[in-house]
């Protein structure tokens, strides 16, 4: 298996994780909102640098609350 494909799989699975939990901001469950935003803060800025997003995009999107495009599911590399 080449590199680029094995990469390919994990940014894949990177990005879905990080999706989940921008999803899990917007539940109506305040205990997973909270552990969501708190994951997201910390860890998911690892994951975002990891998968090219910029700290200014990521601030950007932090200032949103974590808001994602209607279509951000159709952009995933898989």
């Amino acid at each position: 298996m080449e590199e680029a494909t094995i990469y390919d799989g994990y940014a894949a699975l990177a990005l879905a994780i990080v999706y989940n939990a921008a999803l899990d901001v917007k539940s109506n469950n305040p205990a997973l909102v909270a552990e969501a935003r708190a994951w997201l803060l910390l860890v998911g800025l690892s994951w975002c640098e990891i998968l090219d997003v910029s700290e200014k995009d990521f601030a950007g999107w932090v200032a949103n609350d974590f808001d994602l495009p209607t279509s951000s599911h159709r952009n995933w590399r898989y």
